[in-house]
């Protein structure tokens, strides 16, 4: 008898395979179905395979990395941040780091500032200068102590105040040779005649004068008018700011020859007399005199005919 030996399959191992094996070519055919007629046909041995496996994992590598390394496609993939971050904080820093000299610098210049001003003498513009600003100075430092006023900011204070048209003191409030002084000189603002005169007690704050035609209200001091306006009881109404806090109403004008924010001079025309309000029978101009918001008797600062006493 003789016994025979089932044949085992070799196991596939790369001592096995041997250049030969390598070097030798199959035919890839693909055909169509029906007619077999060839599609494609390329013959390719293994060792050129495994080349072609290799190359093609390479490449699919290099795509992958360049993917990730140089598009904004690696912002979706979990780990990677946004590509502008970096460069946002880079500038940050940058800017923080700008602010902080600065903020520096600003505390040297006000420490010093403070140190000009209470009289310490420091040699050096820096924040190294150990001076201590809350120590009582001696009085021979502080009797020496004196302050300047700059002639350039003096002119451009008075450039720019005189430029504002609701300057109440005027334009020349500012030259220096004007002086403020308590006695004024009121214009009488209609000549006439009171017709009923200072009551506080009663309310009447003013005198009423009345006179004869289309007679024009003057100013009665220099000054600025602050409004000009209509009312039911006062009609046609001026009020004008003066200096030394003066302040003089014009009431039933028949019309207003001002504005607001008008400057006027004593003795110019503002009104024309008239009887409008319905507090107003006749012609006649009430007229206040208010100083520090105390209303006062205009006949007591001015020459004005007064009624006959009978």
């Amino acid at each position: 008898m003789t016994e025979t030996k089932d044949k085992k399959p070799r196991k596939f191992s790369l001592r096995n395979v041997s250049l030969k094996k390598l070097n030798h070519k199959y035919d890839f055919l693909m055909s169509h179905d029906e007619s077999g007629r060839p599609m494609l046909n390329f013959r390719l041995n293994l060792l050129n395979l495994i080349l072609v496996i290799i190359g093609l994992a390479l490449l699919l590598i290099i795509i992958t990395t360049f993917i990730i390394a140089f598009t904004p496609l690696r912002e979706y993939i979990p780990g990677y941040t946004d590509t502008n971050l970096n460069r946002e904080v880079y500038l940050l820093n940058l800017r923080a780091d700008s602010l902080s000299r600065e903020m520096h610098k600003k505390d040297i210049y006000f420490e010093n500032l403070q140190k000009i001003v209470e009289g310490y003498d420091f040699a050096a513009d820096s924040a190294l200068a150990s001076i201590n600003i809350y120590e009582p100075l001696p009085k021979g430092v502080t009797d020496t102590i004196t302050l300047k006023k700059s002639m350039q900011d003096s002119l451009l204070r008075a450039e720019y105040e005189a430029q504002n048209q609701y300057n109440l003191f005027g334009d020349d409030y500012f030259a220096a040779a004007k002086q403020s002084t308590w006695v004024k000189n009121f214009f009488v603002p209609l000549n006439g005649k009171v017709i009923s005169g200072f009551n506080s007690n009663e309310g009447h704050f003013g005198v009423d004068i009345a006179s004869d035609g289309d007679q024009i209200i003057n100013a009665t001091l220099d000054g600025t008018v602050v409004f000009s306006t209509w009312s039911i009881n006062s009609g046609y109404c001026i009020g004008i700011q003066h200096e030394d806090s003066y302040f003089s109403v014009y009431k039933h004008n028949a019309t207003l020859l001002k504005k607001e924010g008008d400057y006027v001079k004593a003795g110019e025309a503002i009104a024309i007399l008239g009887k409008s309000g319905d507090k107003a029978t006749i012609e006649h101009l009430h007229f206040e005199i208010w100083h520090n918001g105390i209303a006062i008797n205009p006949v007591e600062y001015m020459t004005i005919n007064q009624p006959d006493e009978n």
